[in-house]
């Protein structure tokens, strides 16, 4: 009995290493204010609280390619990786692709931040331009190390309807 709970753990865990690719989509959560750390599916995490609440709400219909975004997460504002504030954070394998679909909430375009949270390594800096402007923004960064990576703003707040690992 022991060496069949043996074979199923190592299955289990060798099965949860080689899955890491996943995605949040704002459209498949619940409209809710978020005021503390949320758990969601393939490891994303909300890291809000009730100082630095973050929402997922209603929003004017995105369509990219065959999606169409009726909902996003808003981060009402800046975020931290250093303080662990207003981020939304997930498991990377080295070589993933990390594409995020977003816009900020003003005008012009802002920055996104894209870090490894376990090697406080910035990946990228997306200039997301603005939901009232024009179409959703769109771009990707390739993780050269495995690990927990997080995006954030910096400069006021984001709409995040979609963040997609990919092999």
């Amino acid at each position: 009995m022991k060496k069949i709970m043996a074979a199923i753990a190592a299955t289990l865990l060798f099965g949860a290493s080689v899955f890491a690719e996943g995605y949040i989509c704002a459209n498949d959560l619940e409209k809710a204010s978020i005021t503390e750390v949320k758990q969601e599916e393939d490891g994303f995490v909300l890291v809000a609280s009730v100082e630095k609440a973050m929402e997922v709400k209603t929003v004017d219909p995105k369509a990219v390619g065959d999606d169409t975004f009726t909902q996003a997460i808003s981060t009402k504002g800046s975020g931290n990786a250093a303080k662990r504030e207003r981020l939304i954070t997930f498991p990377v394998k080295a070589g993933e692709t990390i594409k995020i679909i977003a816009n900020n909430s003003g005008s012009g375009s802002r920055p996104l931040h894209l870090v490894n949270l376990d090697t406080n390594e910035e990946i990228a800096v997306f200039a997301v331009t603005s939901m009232k402007e024009g179409p959703a923004y769109v771009d990707s960064a390739k993780a050269a190390v495995a690990g927990t990576y997080a995006v954030f703003s910096t400069s006021g707040g984001m709409y995040i309807y979609k963040i997609e690992i990919t092999k």
